[in-house]
């Protein structure tokens, strides 16, 4: 019935959410997740006390896809559970709405014990997107799971405050290669001309996606001294790497008309 997602369904499925069998319930979620009506918000409110943890995450996934103001106290609540994953699907909802009012819980969860729910609430705060939350994910900068760091430095990207530019270009170092990826990506939308020298630097990265990367973001800085680097990259084995050095130099300034 989700797939076809019509609202005679919704009453029927609003009733499977008391089914004796979790599996059953957690279908019924699932399904008004991808229907979306308003109507189906209170009746999955109250699937948040299921006492299977399943349950409990797919409501909440469902009510991220519903994704109204109405949701935001309930999802608020459940940022508290026992269970790690039920914690990261209310963080992935409450990033999604985008409500202030949840940033306090949110920052809390940056120190969960799980590495996901603190990955989660590092993009939950991205996507909120306001300074308050910028000390907060400068500090997961030096979180033990790359997974961590690379949410968190995306985070910084998005919210894109030049307090963010250091702590971002000592990542362009880190072991991980997908968090020097997610580094280039953060400073290329800050787009600042302080990060060019790092980002030419990073040109030569071992990791050709860590390349294509900083190639594209010196490509959205745009400035003349990040021409000459990114035509050499045009000779990179990696076929990426040769083509996001184009696009970059493509999207660069236009040099000044011949009198």
């Amino acid at each position: 019935m989700g797939k076809i997602g019509t609202e005679a369904s919704i009453n029927p499925l609003i009733k499977l959410l008391d089914d004796d069998d979790y599996n059953v319930r957690r279908s019924a979620a699932d399904a008004l997740g991808k229907i979306g009506t308003e109507a189906s918000i209170n009746p999955l409110i109250k699937l948040l006390d299921d006492d299977d943890y399943n349950v409990r995450r797919s409501a909440a996934d469902a009510l991220e896809k519903i994704g109204t103001e109405a949701t935001i106290d309930p999802l608020i609540k459940w940022l508290d559970d026992d269970h790690y994953s039920v914690r990261r699907s209310a963080a992935d909802a409450l990033g999604k709405i985008g409500t202030e009012a949840s940033i306090d819980l949110l920052i809390k969860w940056l120190d969960d014990d799980h590495y996901s729910v603190r990955r989660s609430a590092a993009d939950a705060l991205g996507k909120i997107g306001t300074e308050a939350t910028i000390d907060p994910l400068i500090k997961l900068l030096d979180d033990d799971d790359s997974d961590v760091r690379r949410s968190a430095a995306s985070a910084l990207g998005k919210i894109g405050k030049e307090a963010t530019i250091d702590p971002l270009i000592k990542l362009l170092d880190d072991d991980d290669s997908s968090v020097r990826r997610s580094a280039a990506d953060a400073l290329g939308k800050i787009g600042t001309e302080a990060t060019i020298d790092r980002l030419i630097k990073l040109l030569d990265d071992e990791d050709s996606s860590v390349r294509s990367r900083a190639a594209e973001a010196l490509g959205k800085i745009g400035k003349e001294a990040t021409i000459d680097p990114l035509i050499k990259l045009l000779d990179d084995h990696h076929y990426l790497v040769r083509k996001s050095a184009a696009n970059a130099l493509g999207s660069g300034k236009k040099p000044p008309s011949t009198p």
